[in-house]
């Protein structure tokens, strides 16, 4: 049986709850330096009632999750540059719990879409106005060598996630149980007295 009038304050509660999971998710990117595009704007919630009580879903741009969890890079070496070196790759984020963990997903798995890393770091130069310059002869490249090159930084040493959302729904969780349960109480009173009303006549 679907929630209806005996839930007013549990569904009030989710209601702001997700709301602010959503805003300081923004905040959280915006402090981690990835605010201000279509990821930001796309953040948000939706809450369902079903047969078994109230669902909260969250959503957001599908690389979201990469910026959140990070990205395993292939590992290797990178010759010149100020990211010269030999790299394993392997990259972490911080859990909801307050958990180290490795990523999950990394470059080259086939898992993602057909060349979106390099669409992501094409619309990241343009939004930032990069202009790149050869680490051998100091001149500037064309934005196609600029590309390539960030692409290749992140191939092989990946990304770590900021994670922006975990550090959202941590916050968010803290003494929900507890308010959710006050919420539900006042809303189980209500339908005792409804019911004893309905008795009474």
């Amino acid at each position: 049986m679907k929630s209806k009038i005996f839930s007013k304050n549990t569904k009030a509660y989710l209601e702001k709850w997700g709301k602010s999971v959503v805003k300081q998710a923004k905040i959280n990117l915006v402090a981690g330096k990835k605010g201000g595009g279509k990821l930001q704007s796309s953040i948000g919630y939706k809450l369902k009632d079903t047969k078994d009580g109230y669902l909260i879903q969250f959503e957001m741009e599908d690389y979201g999750k990469f910026q959140d969890k990070g990205v395993k890079g292939a590992g290797g070496t990178i010759k010149t540059g100020k990211h010269e070196g030999s790299w394993g790759g392997r990259r972490h984020y911080i859990t909801w719990e307050g958990v180290r963990k490795d990523s999950p997903y990394k470059f080259g798995s086939g898992k993602g879409k057909k060349n979106g890393i390099y669409k992501g770091i094409e619309g990241f130069i343009k939004k930032k106005g990069i202009k790149g310059r050869s680490s051998i002869t100091g001149r500037y490249i064309t934005q196609k060598s600029l590309e390539f090159a960030m692409v290749k930084v992140l191939w092989i040493k990946g990304m770590h996630g900021i994670s922006f959302f975990q550090k959202s729904l941590q916050a968010g969780l803290k003494g929900f149980d507890e308010k959710l349960s006050k919420e539900i109480v006042e809303d189980m009173l209500i339908a005792i007295r409804i019911a004893d009303g309905k008795k009474q006549k």
